[in-house]
């Protein structure tokens, strides 16, 4: 794999001290599986549109006078014209991004809610609205009391784009709570906890229609006859009075299917100050999430603001290919020193 600017800091070709607009201008490696990009929020910023990376030339679905119309627009509702640098900062970035990644490539991006929304008007407009998959919901802390007159802000915006209708995607499952638990698995037999899930068929829906066990349902079966029988020989039926369910038994459960509102991961706190590398810094196991979601092993992970560099960590212990840039020395330290521990603990595994 070659990458541009051989100069910069880097470990093993990994991590480049480089603006991510003019490094992939010149990039000319392998396409990008997976993004996940933090950019710096909107907070006043400012964002200076005559750094030298903001003039690499770029294509995407807007002309430059689009994009300054755009920004004319917000500028006149807002007040203000910060807010318009920041994505005129944005947009040349996530643009060249798309181009680089595979066509089965995801796309995340972490998010504040005030400036979600406008930024979202870039993806759709880069991506395709065809390609949003999601807007995912974190509530990266608990509830706020000490509020007066506003509503407790504890959640981001990560909004999930592809770049193809023939993506990466692992359906991932969460425990289920417990309320659920105790609701739901209250039956139980020799196997154990088991819940009840209809096999009988609702009304707007076709069904399989025959007579099993002196039951005739008027509008079918979910199920083909020769499963329904294997199920039943097998005692995983649940007979009532001209009822069936299946049992679906506790320890045969893989928990609730991933949702796009997360509240079980929370951000690191000022108390885990001991494992906060980074400002910003996120969770891993928020990052491990994204990346078994959307990503197999030996796919490349970029993230192009790759601060203390927690996506390119979650991603090499999961067998993933990594690259990241920022264009703050320290943080392309603090990722190196990250990742050379992750090399050297797999190295001295297999002594």
């Amino acid at each position: 794999m070659t990458h541009p600017n051989q100069d910069n800091k880097h470990l093993g070709g990994e991590v480049f001290n480089e603006d991510c607009l003019s490094f992939l201008a010149r990039y000319d490696g392998p396409a990008l599986d997976l993004v996940y990009l933090d950019p710096p929020y909107f907070l006043e910023r400012q964002f200076s549109l005559e750094a030298a990376s903001s003039r690499v030339s770029f294509q995407g679905d807007w002309e430059h006078q689009q994009i300054e119309s755009y920004c004319e627009k917000i500028a006149a509702s807002t007040g203000g014209d910060s807010l318009v640098r920041y994505l005129s900062f944005l947009y040349p970035r996530l643009a060249m991004i798309r181009k680089r990644m595979s066509e089965r490539g995801s796309l995340f991006l972490h998010i504040g809610q005030r400036e979600g929304p406008y930024v979202r008007m870039l993806l759709d407009n880069i991506f395709g609205l065809k390609h949003w998959r999601s807007t995912i919901t974190w509530q990266r802390s608990h509830p706020h009391n000490n509020l007066t007159r506003a509503l407790g802000n504890i959640s981001d915006f990560i909004y999930y784009y592809t770049a193809s209708d023939d993506f990466t995607f692992n359906l991932l499952h969460t425990p289920h709570d417990e309320v659920y638990l105790s609701n739901c698995f209250s039956n139980s037999d020799e196997r154990g906890q088991y819940a009840l899930a209809p096999i009988i068929q609702e009304r707007s829906r076709k069904g399989h229609h025959y007579e099993y066990n002196g039951v005739t349902p008027p509008h079918g079966w979910r199920l083909r006859r020769e499963t329904l029988e294997a199920y039943d020989k097998e005692g995983r039926v649940h007979w009532g009075k001209n009822r069936a369910y299946k049992k679906v038994y506790l320890h045969e459960a893989k928990g609730a299917a991933l949702q796009n509102i997360w509240t079980d991961i929370y951000n690191i706190t000022r108390t885990e100050v001991d494992r906060r590398k980074y400002p910003t810094q996120k969770p891993e196991k928020l990052l491990s999430r994204i990346v078994e979601l959307s990503s197999k092993p030996g796919d490349l992970v970029y993230d192009p603001f790759c601060g203390s560099g927690t996506t390119l960590v979650s991603a090499k212990q999961l067998g993933r290919r990594v690259l990241g840039t920022d264009i703050s020395a320290a943080a392309v330290e603090i990722t190196t020193d990250r990742l050379g521990a992750i090399t050297q603990a797999k190295a001295g595994s297999l002594f």
